[in-house]
């Protein structure tokens, strides 16, 4: 297959020859082989001015959640603004010297992924400042498949938003074309295809090395067990940030493991299998403290429900822990919202879970929901 980046390459390039080009990308921005789109922009005579970071920065070194400053491409000389730190969103004056703003990162295809955001904001500051936005298009590592709850409006944020799916199931040209026209962004897009791509592959049947989207996502069964785990981030435990297995560890100093190996296993649920587990996480939430829990195996990742997993494991926590186990709020700004909600995109499941409730009692909504939102996306799909 060929990604967007070398279809682009081979085809297009020559129409922006002597453009002022500003290029929106990070590490995942790498061709079949491996090389930078800097690099290979400037090989071939794009005049890029300009680059913008999103979470993680351009080389997409900083930690979760951390501000990154303005600073210059080492290389090249060139200016980088960051779009993950004083800012979220790129300034008018930013954008309006340039022709064109190229979008060329790699996603995950879920609607916490700070990634999509960045790429919408864009996009609407194209559209008010009549700069062409060009999106060369990646796989979606988690295939076409939609699932979960979508968000309300009142609960949007920067890791929630424009109506999505938990799980989209779209590509980033795709998501384009929805955000485009579903809200009346007006900006002048174009998308730049895959060849020969397979919409319900996921990441590792593609053929193509695991391009690492951020720090604590080092392979596709991690990024499998986030569709849910991220959640977790919602209440007081730890993901296993700061380990070898983020998002495959979950533990607290407080949890009895054994416990809670016994009353999860009593979900019977399909495509994974646990353990005990005790590590130290070295990064953000319970850094340094001993943590009990498990460890996540996927068996089968089309038959993992990562998102009923977690639910069930958050009552689960609650019910042998009532005492200790307590909701978060929102960790990356003052608004005190509960970030759960945010993350899941309402506060009736929280509240749902604090009266008893377990994923078998939200499966018709999230069905209903994940249905409709499928339904409102087809004329948007690519492949």
């Amino acid at each position: 297959m060929k990604l967007g980046l070398d279809v682009f390459l081979e085809r297009f390039i020559g129409q922006y020859r002597g453009l002022r080009i500003g290029l929106v990308t990070n590490a995942t921005g790498i061709n079949i082989g491996l090389r930078r789109n800097i690099d290979l922009f400037f090989e071939k005579g794009l005049k890029i001015v300009k680059l913008f970071g999103p979470e993680h920065g351009v080389f997409t070194a900083a930690a979760d959640g951390e501000k990154v400053s303005d600073s210059i491409e080492p290389r090249y000389g060139i200016v980088v603004h960051s779009l993950y730190g004083d800012r979220v969103r790129p300034t008018r004056k930013m954008i309006s010297d340039l022709d064109v703003l190229i979008y060329d990162i790699q996603d995950v295809g879920l609607r916490f992924y700070t990634y999509i955001y960045t790429m919408a904001y864009c996009m609407e500051e194209c559209g008010a400042s009549k700069v062409k936005f060009i999106v060369l298009d990646r796989p979606n590592p988690l295939s076409k498949k939609i699932e979960g709850p979508t968000i309300r409006k009142e609960f949007e944020s920067f890791v929630g938003g424009y109506g999505l799916a938990l799980r989209y199931g779209l590509t980033p040209a795709e998501l384009a074309n929805y955000l485009n026209q579903q809200f009346s962004m007006n900006v002048e897009l174009e998308t730049v295809t895959m060849e020969n791509y397979n919409p319900e592959s996921y990441y590792d049947e593609t053929n193509l090395p695991w391009n690492t989207p951020s720090p604590n996502l080092p392979s596709i069964e991690h990024t499998v067990l986030y569709a849910g785990f991220c959640l977790l981030e919602g209440v007081n435990v730890s993901v296993g940030r700061g380990t070898t297995h983020p998002f495959r560890y979950i533990g607290a100093p407080w949890i009895d493991s054994w416990c809670l190996y016994n009353e999860l296993k009593k979900f019977h649920h399909e495509g994974v299998v646990f353990r005990e587990r005790t590590f130290v996480p070295y990064a953000f939430k319970l850094a340094g403290q001993v943590c009990h829990g498990l460890e996540f195996f996927v068996l089968d990742k089309r038959k993992i429900k990562p998102l009923h997993l977690v639910i069930d494991l958050i009552a689960t926590l609650k019910k042998i822990h009532p005492d200790k186990f307590k909701w978060d709020s929102y960790v990356h700004d003052e608004t005190e919202r509960y970030y759960f909600d945010l993350l899941i995109g309402d506060d009736f499941y929280r509240k749902a879970i604090d009266e008893g409730a377990t994923s078998k009692d939200f499966d018709k909504i999230w069905n209903e929901e994940s249905q409709l939102f499928a339904n409102t996306v087809e004329r948007y799909r690519l492949y």
